[in-house]
């Protein structure tokens, strides 16, 4: 079995492990997420966050593509804070803990994209 592969199987195991595996939480009761697609591949979400909404800190399993499309959101993440505003984008690679937050004074959307294989 080649390194990546193990890695893969390590990181599997331990998202599950946290409960966390290839999906990122949304605040309680103030986020509708709007999920347009679920495969073994892939998972694509729309999350609108209103001001003050806030993800808890979590992780994926594999990397993860932040696509702001309306607002500004904070993604804090590697022991920083990027401010990401419209149209523009973030990489996360596979488990890296981080965190979102709407710190403004009007909505944010944002989409996210969730890859699930490791090959």
């Amino acid at each position: 079995m080649t390194a990546r592969l193990m890695l893969c199987g390590v990181l599997v195991v331990l998202g599950v492990f946290i409960g966390r595996a290839t999906m990122a939480h949304s605040p309680q009761g103030r986020v509708t997420e709007q999920e347009l697609l679920n495969n073994d591949s892939v998972r694509i979400v729309l999350l609108p966050y209103p001001p003050g909404a806030a993800s808890d800190l979590h992780l994926n399993v594999g990397p993860e593509i932040t696509i702001v499309q309306e607002g500004e959101l904070a993604l804090y993440a590697k022991g920083k804070r990027e401010a990401l505003g419209p149209a523009s984008a973030l990489w996360l690679p596979e488990a890296s803990a981080h965190l979102a937050r709407n710190e403004g004074k009007r909505p944010a959307k944002f989409w996210s994209i969730l890859l699930k294989r490791c090959e």
